[in-house]
């Protein structure tokens, strides 16, 4: 089987970036063909790190000013919907360097232009970013990190971008409807965590503190005031905890598609609501049970 001049520049262009990436990554072939070619994994100080990234690698004979290239519209999709930073990397064989650039960055770009009727999108690739053969990849390893942020917090998972210190920031994004459901979703797990956690320590000022916040930030959720009640109850605050399961009641009176989208084994809102009415009931029987 003859072996054609493209795939020869291709596999000069795939062992030239790899050999550049394997200096701080572990590098992992995806076992099928997505529009991928390199998985890896960052390595810090001779351990690898649990940070990812993925690798389109290309090859030109002559890159001129900057790469330009089409790529398929199934391809960039794939690309988007990576849980981690995706990198197209270039190699010139006429000057053995290597550049690169972030899908990450380009994500608003890429997306406006997908919506037109050609079946490749055109990318551009130019020479402000290099990965180098022996020298310091700082910048590239630095763009690994601020994207797995940022695509992370479009996943739901807010992180801080820091630089290894003690200061760091949130990174300012727009975020979809999707996005920020998300993220109010693992906000209110995470206080959950903590007011049970609380709970089981006995220490009831503090899991009193964070369900008041937590009825505060999410008022949508019967279980917030529900849990808030019986905290205000084993802390004397009688009128507070009537009050809060009385709006826990009536959370549930208004929801219209509990029934609707709960399983077969999940309790009706009429069968919540009836317990919530009897707890209530007996705690206004006996407010220091």
């Amino acid at each position: 089987m003859k072996i054609t001049e493209n795939q020869m520049s291709g596999r000069k262009g795939e062992h030239a970036i790899e050999n550049r990436l394997s200096s701080f990554s572990n590098i992992m072939h995806p076992e099928h063909d997505v529009g991928i070619d390199y998985f890896c994994e960052l390595i810090e100080k001779g351990s690898p790190v649990g940070r990812y990234f993925c690798v389109q690698a290309k090859s030109t004979k002559s890159y001129g000013n900057c790469w330009m290239g089409g790529i398929k519209k199934e391809t960039l999709r794939s690309w988007l919907n990576q849980r981690y930073p995706v990198f197209l990397i270039v190699y010139d064989e006429s000057s053995r360097n290597c550049y690169w650039i972030s899908i990450q960055e380009n994500r608003q770009f890429l997306i406006n232009r997908m919506s037109s009727g050609a079946k490749t999108v055109g990318m551009r690739v130019g020479k402000s970013n290099v990965l180098e053969e022996s020298g310091d990849n700082t910048a590239f390893v630095k763009k690994v990190k601020q994207d797995s942020v940022l695509i992370n917090a479009l996943h739901g998972v807010p992180e801080f971008i820091s630089e290894g210190g003690y200061v760091g920031f949130i990174p300012v994004l727009s975020l979809t409807d999707a996005t920020r459901a998300m993220i109010k979703d693992k906000v209110r797990q995470g206080i959950d965590y903590l007011i049970y956690d609380h709970i089981l320590k006995e220490d009831f000022q503090d899991a009193y503190e964070l369900s008041k916040i937590l009825a505060q930030f999410d008022q949508g959720h019967y279980d917030h005031f529900l849990i808030h009640a019986r905290i205000c109850g084993h802390l004397g605050k009688f009128e507070e905890a009537k009050e809060n399961y009385d709006i826990a009641i009536k959370i549930c009176k208004d929801d219209p598609n509990w029934n609707k989208r709960k399983g077969p084994q999940d309790p009706s809102i009429e069968d919540i609501i009836a317990m919530i009415e009897i707890e209530k009931a007996k705690f206004m029987l006996n407010p220091q049970m």
